[in-house]
């Protein structure tokens, strides 16, 4: 049995053991325990020992994981979850989790009332009810959202578990307690739906969707909702084009052409814009279109088309949503007797929404990135620089895209054909801050989780920050800026989407 090395932290280091290679991490540290003599003797929590009851969850090569579920690797990093206190070695206090499901009164509060005949209740669920209830329902305690949560991370947001708890409640009609206000006040508002807390879920709860999502939305039902995404939610109903943003200059959608065809045809897609590419950043979508007619893709672009309704649905203002996507579906449902065979988005957040909350399509929807992947990429020419330097770049992975979506390799594929180019990977994948209306509605929070983003993009020596969200784009730019002042950094750091950069180099 050939045996392997991993490294444990112990008392704030690093240490290394050799142990048999067929073991999972929990069967590992039993047996350091076990053969390594009387001075090792690492303390951690297990229990069941069959991904059940959560005590063993740690960091394992920088992600939480169930230690009796995952397995051994070579030169594996085991560390206690990070976020909590750690008490020794691999063991963290879970008491402030405690405190806090003990201050949201975590049991059904129906105040039942009893006379001579028995218990009155005429608050009964739904089965509509209870498949809500079931779907939030599996959680283990094992703490890996809350471990990896940035808003949680930086600001005195309760944690996603904890919203799912409330969720909870407030979908069962026999709990009796204001769930929202509740909610509210553990500040609801704060998660960037960046969705790192579905990600690393052990049992796959979807905790934004079907948690954070929905009860946002009874939140602001019942009025508990940040008057600055009021403020949007105006932006949108006054503006003739529905756009989330004021008209600065003229619109791209007022620019373009209705179609732009493909010298060589492969396929033809239908463009959708989004607000910040129609309303700010119309060179991103000029771009987009270049690039994909340089790629054999035709584009055909309807002129009404309006906003896809993230920023509503990401905050709980179904009923907005609800009109904008209605317009969309009238619009895109049609296009197939002109040839389309497909959407196309240079922009994550949309193109998650109509991926995911576009029910109804009839249509396929594609991230630029997955489809110039799809279609195969052309020859690209080197990317000039002055000094005819190779350019050092850096990809931000927008939560909409990797996790909203899926795609993490293709962009990177992209970025890696293009000459002249070397691309360095960050420290660590996450959230710059800007979602989940958090960037309007708790700016504060949003800057100081920006700021983080920064510190590991200036780790990387980058020249270029490639990403492919206009939102994410926007941040880090202000945030880049914001950094570089306070910390008196000269360095020139362009922050660009994918569209703007590939169409310098066909």
């Amino acid at each position: 049995m050939k045996n392997i090395k991993i490294k444990v932290k112990i008392n704030n280091v690093f240490k290394e053991f050799y142990v048999p290679n067929n073991l999972t991490v929990l069967g590992a540290l039993e047996y350091i325990n076990k053969e390594y003599g009387e001075n090792i003797n690492i303390q951690y929590r297990a229990s069941c020992k069959a991904g059940q009851c959560g005590s063993c969850t740690m960091t394992i090569n920088g992600e939480p994981k169930l230690a009796c579920k995952t397995k051994l690797e070579y030169n594996l990093k085991i560390e206690p979850l990070k976020n909590f206190i750690v008490i020794k070695d691999l063991i963290v206090d879970r008491g402030q989790y405690y405190i806090q499901l003990n201050k949201i009164r975590n049991y059904t509060d129906n105040n039942l009332k009893i006379n001579k005949d028995g218990i009155i209740n005429n608050n009964k669920n739904t089965i509509e009810d209870i498949e809500k209830i079931k779907k939030i329902r599996g959680c283990i305690d094992c703490m890996a959202c809350l471990s990896t949560c940035p808003s949680r991370e930086y600001s005195e947001y309760c944690g996603p578990t904890i919203i799912r708890q409330l969720a909870r409640f407030e979908f069962d009609k026999r709990d009796k307690l204001n769930r929202c206000e509740i909610a509210f006040s553990e500040k609801l508002p704060n998660c960037t739906t960046c969705g790192k807390c579905v990600e690393v879920c052990p049992k796959e709860i979807d905790i934004v969707h079907n948690a954070i999502e929905k009860l946002r939305e009874e939140a602001f039902k019942k009025g508990y909702y940040l008057d600055e995404h009021i403020e949007v939610r105006k932006n949108v109903l006054q503006n003739e084009k529905h756009r989330t943003v004021s008209k600065e200059t003229t619109p791209l959608l007022e620019e373009v052409n209705e179609e732009y065809t493909a010298k060589h045809e492969i396929m033809k897609v239908a463009f959708f814009t989004g607000c910040l590419v129609d309303y700010r950043l119309q060179d991103v979508g000029k771009s987009a279109i270049k690039l994909l007619n340089a790629h054999g893709i035709s584009v055909i672009i309807p002129k009404n088309q309006v906003c896809c309704g993230s920023p509503f649905i990401r905050t709980g203002q179904s009923d907005v949503a609800q009109q904008l996507k209605s317009k969309n579906l009238e619009i895109f449902n049609n296009l197939k007797e002109l040839g389309v065979e497909g959407v196309v988005t240079v922009c994550a957040g949309c193109g998650s929404t109509l991926k995911n909350d576009y029910k109804e399509k009839e249509f396929n929807v594609m991230d630029i990135t997955e489809l110039l992947n799809k279609v195969g990429l052309t020859n690209y020419k080197p990317y000039e620089m002055e000094g005819n330097k190779k350019i050092k770049i850096t990809y931000h992975d927008p939560c909409h895209l990797r996790r909203g979506q899926g795609i993490a390799i293709e962009p990177r594929k992209i970025l890696k054909h293009i000459p002249n180019v070397e691309l360095i990977e960050m420290d660590e994948i996450k959230c710059c801050g800007a979602g989940g209306g958090v960037r309007s509605g708790v700016p504060q929070l949003a800057k100081v989780i920006g700021k983080s983003k920064v510190k590991s993009i200036l780790k990387t020596n980058a020249d270029i920050v490639i990403t492919v969200c206009p939102f994410c784009e926007y941040h880090i730019k202000d945030s880049l800026k914001e950094y570089k002042k306070e910390n008196n950094i000269e360095k020139d750091i362009k922050v660009m989407n994918i569209a703007s950069l590939v169409e310098k180099v066909i």
